[in-house]
């Protein structure tokens, strides 16, 4: 087993979610558990970087295609994660990006 690295704080909206998927799908469960485990291992480094200016990342799986949005806080080894989406449109996709860049400053200090 793989050493853990990185501490996962977890924002309200992805507790959420991950509550009603939890009822719903136990195969997303698990999928994004290993997601988790990999952010936790490997930081940004597990994700791809959608701003550079935020350092917002996002974690990709293709099948079933959900994307993972999370945030490294500087300086530090915890990972802040947003929340997670099944993958729909680019229109959905962009819409989502938009609103973390406005919201995710705020939603970090809450939490932290």
């Amino acid at each position: 087993m793989t050493e853990k690295k990185f501490v996962l704080i977890f924002d309200d909206i992805i507790l959420k979610q991950l509550k009603e998927v939890a009822q719903k799908d136990q195969k997303i469960k698990e999928i994004l558990s290993k997601i988790f485990d990999k952010i936790e291992e490997k930081g940004d480094l597990a994700g791809k970087l959608i701003d550079s200016r935020l350092h917002i990342y996002e974690m990709k799986n293709k099948s079933p295609p959900i994307r993972l949005y999370f945030k490294p806080i500087k300086d530090t080894m915890f990972i802040f994660l947003f929340e997670f989406e099944m993958k729909t449109s680019p229109k959905k996709q962009q819409r989502t990006i938009d609103r973390l860049r406005k919201t995710a400053n705020d939603r970090i200090s809450k939490k932290t």
